[in-house]
């Protein structure tokens, strides 16, 4: 039985038959296995059939329900069934009031089997019947999430609601109008429910077939978000209300509200609430509406709303908070054991395949446990009970945060059982570590002392000393002692001073050591060292991490690595030590560019089989015979990425993402919109199609990645155009919260045949965000219900008034622009009166008024001229436009002008065409009437030869062909009042001195021309 039915805890609808008695003079019954709700079948002479109804509502319902001693109606949908379900009708058009006893209290219509022409069956649900609750599942509020109803058997998803489906589910649930359906209307098939967007509850909608899963949003939903932080659980504080982000005022972030935001984003807790922008100033909207939370709330969501401040962007707040997304288990402190993962409020392991001690190193600095010690084999701490996460870290050991590493997790395979990562970390009791160096292994020396960090001053330091901390931290011999800066910031914190170690210590405190608590900056050096573990290689100049210039750090210098004898198996021990893969090319002749600095190897012979570079054979540190233009360089074929991504310029309809940190880039190929196509990655040199089992969270990930919003949508059906070659990956399951970019994801192994062609994955990300960057100079204070502007309105901006400017609108939180594509008269006539500003004078285009900013909202606008607003004329979708601002359209209306103290100076090229068509004009007439005169002397001459003429000639002829009152009417009407004035300002409706009529002319008095001076 489907889906649909099921869902409302009505799924055996048609399983079984049984006859329920029910007194009166035909039968009346719900099928189901629970009686009190099912579809609604009448016995009429022996014969078994459906109500068939234009209009089924709760009133029925209850009759129906109350004839059945089954409580009140809940419910009263209709339900489309497949052809194989269908019953024929028995009753005709029923109505009720509500209150009758019995369903044969009413006029019952027609009892007939003719055919029903609707294509639903009317079902009820009873409160006595196996129907729970309505809900919004997997989203960051009750007000956000996936449509689902839970009854008594089970829960089922409700996929595919539209606008109206989704209104009534969000009206059902409290949570205000709805903002987000689960499917805008691009590229879907049929829905799973079908709503009016009328009804008081989604029971009482069409059940269909076909479901789609996405994600609904209510005007109620609340959220928060830091953003601009050292790691995800630090930054400014911003707060979603609906679909439009905005910051907060630093006065109204209190210690109770910092509590639930750490909380809500699973963060551990509030460590401090930095003030004053302190990571940085935010755009938009700055919420005028505090939350007075008492502290214990699982969501912002829950805390109780009040009037707060108002500020601008420069008193944004800030919120720290402690980050425990990693945690060390079942070791004999908190700073040793099995490495987890916490995922939506779900810890798992780490897996141990690329685990080392420069992760665990950054992992300990993470947890304020001191420096990494060792890192055991796998499952030396337990397995634990929860999936193993496959994500690679690829740590220098500087990086502050794990967050701050490169990480390979897209194609990963899968961790072998019980191979989770592990860590033993020192403790903060004797610590050691080495800070501003090029890897965990150089730098300055610093030594904890009872918890305390503190500097190790260079006094009688020597090889000896850096080969003990070289051997306490595990990073091999010491190569260098040496004098390093120290840290700024006035006096500082001392460890240790005149460290006099012999080299056979194994810890620095063992040495003949003094301690001095503070001395003055800058009066004393630091203890430097540089140990034989900090050697690394590196791959620069490249598209990213994995592909480049080979360079190697040795001792304090990088340097590049000659081409002699260079080949594969050289490159693939390059490319197996950064976890890129294997080699796919080994490049010479400086084909990354030349390096600069040493050539540190020459002459490599490597098996293939090394764990690094320094491990082949080679002519010696330095030793070479080469110049920088033969460079070695390296082609792998993995990735290990970062979350940030660069889109290829200038390809309509073809938009991508790469990361420095991989050799993966991830583009929608399509013709048409920039932000849909078919899904691709390129990966081992080959770009290849990605299969259609991607999680809702992937979507999102993948259209944030390539800046086309937050919200994606796998398209109906593939596209048109057939593609060969490799369909990469599958199953692409990102994680909320945790991955900010698809390469963090994890999938199914890299694949060539992952799934046939027919389950290809093609994208349309939906481009409203609701959170797009008002202008830079802009704040807009705002709460959640009120102070906003209203959806559609209409603004003009960077004109000389409130009539004139570039044309915006207020959209889904956030001001936009029009693109001026078929931009004309007709559709500033309706800007015009939507401002109140009376008649369109001009419709401008090229961003006349300057480009703008955020979105744009409309493209391709059709007003016919008569509509109340562009709200109701026909454009494109909101948000689909292919025009930049410097296509943004403008309006020039008429009133209100400029006021006459407040003329504007003529441009000098207009002045100029308005004094050369004067002094023309003034020439032609004085042309004319010399004309004229000439022609009136002409015939008088004439006319003294009359005796000669023939009687009735005329003798005026010639004045005859140029009436002299016809051409004076063209130059001005007797009466006629001047249409417009030199300053440019016009009445209503008339026409400008660029219509192609001066309007001197129309003005022309003719007290310049008098007629009877004309003639003698």
């Amino acid at each position: 039985m489907r889906t649909a039915l099921w869902a409302l805890g009505v799924g055996p609808l048609l399983l079984t038959l049984r006859a329920a008695s029910i007194g009166g003079p035909d039968n009346l019954r719900l099928t189901n296995s629970s009686q009190c709700d099912g579809l609604v079948l009448v016995q009429h002479e022996g014969v078994c059939g459906h109500v068939c109804s234009q209009e089924w509502t709760l009133a029925e319902a209850s009759v129906v329900c109350r004839q059945l001693c089954c409580g009140q109606a809940v419910g009263a949908p209709k339900y489309v069934p497949l052809p194989r379900e269908r019953v024929q009708p028995s009753l005709h058009n029923v109505f009720c009031k509500g209150n009758e006893p019995s369903l044969w209290e009413r006029s019952l219509g027609a009892w007939t089997q003719s055919q029903c022409p609707h294509e639903w069956m009317l079902v009820t649900l009873c409160s006595s019947g196996t129907f729970r609750e309505i809900r919004l599942v997997k989203g960051r509020s009750p007000c956000s999430g996936l449509p689902e109803i839970r009854n008594v058997n089970g829960v089922s998803r409700l996929c595919g609601l539209h606008r109206e489906e989704a209104t009534v589910f969000c009206q059902e649930l409290g949570c205000g109008p709805v903002l987000q359906a689960s499917h805008p209307d691009v590229g879907v098939g049929g829905k799973y429910m079908t709503c009016g967007g009328t009804e008081s509850t989604p029971r009482n909608c069409r059940l269909n077939n076909n479901p789609q899963d996405a994600e609904v949003i209510c005007s109620g939903h609340t959220e928060a978000r830091l953003v601009g932080g050292e790691h995800p659980c630090a930054g400014r504080l911003e707060v979603r209300h609906g679909l439009t982000w905005g910051t907060v005022c630093d006065d109204d972030l209190d210690q109770a509200m910092a509590r639930v935001v750490c909380r809500e984003l699973q963060c551990g807790s509030a460590l401090s609430t930095p003030r004053g922008a302190h990571f940085g100033r935010g755009s938009g909207l700055v919420w005028t509406e505090a939350f007075h939370c008492m502290g214990n709330e699982s969501l912002l969501f829950y805390c109780p709303r009040k009037p707060g401040h108002q500020c601008g962007h420069s008193q944004d707040s800030g919120l720290r908070c402690s980050g425990e997304k990693f945690r060390l288990v079942n070791g004999s402190s908190s700073c040793e054991g099995r490495v987890e993962l916490q995922v939506q409020g779900t810890w798992a392991p780490l897996c141990a395949t690329h685990w080392d001690l420069a992760d665990a190193t950054v992992l300990c600095h993470q947890l304020n446990c001191g420096s990494a010690v060792a890192t055991h084999r796998g499952g030396h701490f337990g397995h634990g009970d929860a999936p193993i996460w496959p994500d690679r870290f690829h740590c220098v050991g500087t990086e502050p945060y794990l967050w701050n590493c490169p990480v390979s997790t897209l194609g990963a395979p899968a961790c072998a059982p019980g191979n989770s990562a592990t860590v033993v970390c020192s403790g903060l009791r004797v610590a050691l570590r080495l800070r501003e160096g090029q890897s965990r292994c150089d730098g300055r020396v610093e030594v904890s002392l009872d918890g305390m960090w503190g500097r190790v001053l260079d006094d009688a330091w020597d090889l000896r000393g850096a080969g003990v901390v070289c051997g306490q931290l595990g990073c091999g011999e010491a190569e260098r002692a040496y004098a390093a800066p120290a840290p700024g910031r006035g006096a500082g914190r001392v460890g240790l001073s005149r460290v006099r170690c012999l080299g056979t210590e194994t810890r620095l405190t063992q040495c003949n050591v003094s301690v001095s608590v503070l001395v003055p900056a800058g009066s004393s050096r630091d203890a430097g060292v540089v140990c034989s573990g900090s050697r690394q290689v590196r791959l620069v100049a490249g598209p990213d991490r994995c592909a480049g210039r080979v360079e190697v750090l040795y001792g304090d210098a990088w340097g590049s690595v000659c081409d002699d004898s260079w080949d594969l198996q050289d490159a693939h021990v390059v490319c197996q030590q950064l976890g890129c893969g294997h080699a796919i090319s080994a490049l010479g002749a400086e084909h990354f560019g030349a390096g600069a600095g040493p050539i540190w190897m020459d002459e490599l012979g490597c098996g293939g089989h090394e764990s690094a570079l320094w491990q082949c054979p080679s002519s010696g540190w330095g030793q070479h015979d080469c110049a920088h233009k033969e460079d070695a360089g390296v082609v792998c074929s993995g990735l290990c990425s970062c979350p940030t991504w660069q889109p290829l310029p200038g390809e309509l309809g073809l938009l991508t993402a790469s990361s420095p940190a991989g050799s993966v880039d991830l583009r929608l190929q399509g013709p048409g919109q920039p932000c849909a196509g078919r899904l691709e990655v390129f990966y081992n040199g080959t770009w290849g199609g990605v299969c259609r089992t991607l999680s809702p969270a992937s979507l999102s990930v993948l259209c944030e990645q390539l800046g086309c919003g937050p919200h994606g949508l796998l398209q109906v059906g593939a596209g048109t155009q057939k593609f060969s070659g490799a369909l990469w990956l599958s199953s692409i399951q990102c994680r909320d919260r945790l991955d900010m970019s698809l390469w963090q994801c994890p999938s199914a192994p890299w694949d060539q045949h992952s799934c046939s062609s027919q389950e290809e994955a093609w994208v349309v990300c939906a481009e409203k965000s609701g959170e797009t960057p008002q202008d830079p100079g802009e704040t807009l204070n705002c709460s959640a219900t009120q102070t906003c502007p209203e959806e559609g309105v209409v603004r003009v901006r960077g004109g000389e008034d409130r009539c004139s400017g570039r044309v915006e609108l207020w959209h889904d939180g956030s001001w936009g622009t029009v693109c001026d594509d078929s931009w004309d008269l007709a559709d500033t006539e309706v800007v015009c009166r939507q401002l109140g500003c009376g008649v369109a004078i001009s419709a401008l285009v090229g961003a006349a008024f300057g480009p703008g900013s955020g979105p744009v909202w409309l493209d391709e606008v059709g007003c016919r001229g008569s509509e109340a607003s562009l709200w109701d004329c026909p454009a494109e979708p909101w948000g689909r436009a292919d025009c930049g601002h410097k296509e943004d359209a403008g309006v020039r209306c008429s009133q209100p002008g400029p006021s006459p103290g407040l003329l504007l100076a003529p441009e000098p090229c207009l002045m100029f065409k308005t004094v050369s068509t004067v002094l023309g004009t003034l020439l032609g007439f004085l042309l004319l009437g010399l004309l004229i005169l000439l022609r009136i002397i002409q015939a008088k001459q004439r006319g003294l030869g009359g005796s000669e003429a023939p009687t009735g000639e005329p003798t005026y002829d010639v004045i005859g062909e140029l009436p002299l009152a016809g051409l004076y009417e063209e130059i001005v009407e007797p009466g006629e009042e001047p249409q417009g004035e030199e300053t440019g300002v016009w009445s209503e409706g008339a026409v400008s001195l660029t219509d192609g009529q001066s309007g001197l002319e129309e003005g022309y008095d003719e007290a310049a021309f008098p007629l009877e001076q004309m003639t003698p």
